[in-house]
């Protein structure tokens, strides 16, 4: 079985050979860069890298889709460019006892005790109730990606939704292997921001389940 790697970007040159050459070391038989209209050297950085690029218009599940669209591997593995697996693995060998995918045990590139905390209750939350966030590298059989549709064109929350979806029709393995994200996100500037935007990111998850559209819950994430 064959792995394509890939990973959406717009104007992440500072942090995207990291990612590529982390997406490399994992044996893939492509590895492809979906562009949203990067202005900085994004582009020419991932061509220099070996990767395939694809240039479509900005969104994340947008540029997701098309990405999976143009793969050629059996194995998809979803990648932000912030984020960097250390481990050199093969995937193939979790795809097996009825396993259709998993992801990572997410790990933030920042020391300090309240992304510790989040990545703990981040980790517990993707082993116990297997639903993951995008930024723990979900890699999932293409044939099964495609029999659900693959992502949605949601502003946000593609992540979310997909998995709920592929929860419907197998097993997603939890590995213990960090993926190391960038804690950027969370980085607000004001007191606790890590923690009070991870509660808030939860209570978004739980009211998208709960049926409210991710076209309004975007005005809550911004």
């Amino acid at each position: 079985m064959r792995l394509s790697v890939i990973i959406p970007c717009l104007n992440e040159e500072k942090r995207l050979l990291d990612c590529i050459r982390s997406a490399q070391r994992l044996n893939p038989f492509e590895v492809i860069v979906v562009d949203g209209g990067s202005r900085d050297r994004t582009v020419e950085l991932a061509e220099r890298e070996g990767a395939r690029v694809i240039k479509t218009s900005r969104g994340r599940g947008i540029q997701l889709q098309e990405g999976a669209s143009a793969s050629k591997g059996e194995i998809l593995l979803f990648l932000h460019a912030d984020s960097v697996i250390k481990e050199d693995i093969d995937l193939k060998a979790y795809i097996r006892d009825g396993f259709i995918g998993g992801f990572f045990r997410l790990r933030f590139d920042d020391p300090s005790l309240s992304f510790r905390l989040i990545e703990f209750f981040a980790n517990m939350r993707s082993r116990l109730f297997k639903l993951p966030y995008g930024d723990q590298a979900i890699f999932v059989k293409k044939e099964v990606f495609q029999k659900i549709g693959g992502f949605r064109p949601y502003p946000f929350l593609e992540d979310i939704d997909l998995v709920l979806r592929l929860r419907k029709m197998g097993k997603l393995i939890s590995l213990d292997i960090p993926v190391v994200v960038s804690p950027r996100r969370l980085k607000r500037g004001f007191p606790f921001s890590p923690i009070l935007l991870s509660i808030r990111n939860v209570i978004i998850v739980l009211l998208y389940i709960l049926g409210i559209s991710p076209f309004k819950l975007i005005k809550l994430y911004r």
